[in-house]
């Protein structure tokens, strides 16, 4: 698989498929390992491309970062493989950069896909949720931090029958060091409010979220919804915050009727 040095990283990334570029970001603390269904099917449809952020899965660094720098990593990799202008998807973590993305780089953007995520900075409450947790990653290493969240991840029962699910995720976040969990627990606390943002929007919105995700619910993606003019909302079944690991299927086909009608 290619890498791209930039920013004093070798950026880790695959690149799939001709036409317009689909960037997939991933959420946090996994890869870009949790689109693979996505690249496999999207590929005959546009160029599909999924990188990993610096620090996560093989784009190795133990420098920190903010979901500001992480959107300009992307889009200066994006400009040195020539995928500009794109379609940017990006899930949890993902969507707050995609967001950022938006805010900066508002002329290379083509569309924005906002999966499993939110517009909002964190509550007072999630901030010091986010300081514990980074005591619990370097008292405890990324094992603790998978126990604590797959259970949150997933739809109820979604693995049921299928234990490959949880098994994915916990190899996804502890193949990532403690310190870069560190950092980007640091950049989520410390993230933007992108709520401004919405109604600026003049790309075509597409917002995905999973009827079971029990981390940004239904209601969350509805006001992202309203608030962006013309977006359009995707409500899969049976997923939770892992809409395109649960449910690939449902949401490969909302990505491919989005980017099929975007000139």
């Amino acid at each position: 698989m290619p890498t791209q040095a930039l920013n004093g990283v070798d950026f880790f990334y695959e690149d799939r498929g001709k036409g317009l570029p689909l960037v997939l970001l991933h959420g946090f603390p996994l890869s870009h390992a949790m689109w693979s269904a996505q690249m496999a099917d999207l590929a005959s449809t546009c160029r599909v491309i999924a990188p990993d952020f610096r620090g996560f899965g093989k784009s190795q660094s133990d420098q920190p970062f903010t979901v500001d720098s992480l959107a300009a990593d992307v889009h200066g990799l994006l400009k040195a493989i020539g995928a500009l202008p794109c379609v940017v998807a990006g899930l949890s973590m993902g969507g707050y950069v995609a967001l950022a993305f938006a805010r900066q780089f508002a002329n290379d953007l083509k569309g924005l896909v906002l999966v499993d995520t939110r517009a909002d900075g964190d509550s007072p409450q999630a901030k010091e949720s986010r300081t514990k947790t980074i005591d619990l990653v370097r008292k405890q290493g990324p094992k603790a931090i998978a126990d604590a969240m797959i259970p949150r991840l997933l739809a109820p029962g979604a693995d049921e029958g299928r234990p490959e699910l949880a098994r994915s995720l916990r190899r996804m976040i502890e193949d990532n060091s403690a310190k870069t969990i560190e950092h980007a627990l640091i950049a989520l606390r410390d993230r933007p409010d992108s709520t401004p943002l919405l109604p600026t929007l003049k790309v075509p919105t597409l917002i995905v979220v999973g009827d079971g995700d029990q981390i940004t619910p239904p209601d969350i993606a509805e006001g992202m919804h309203k608030a962006i003019p013309g977006a359009k909302l995707a409500v899969i079944r049976g997923a939770g915050h892992m809409t395109p690991i649960e449910q690939p299927i449902q949401v490969n086909q909302a990505l491919r009727l989005f980017v099929s009608k975007i000139r």
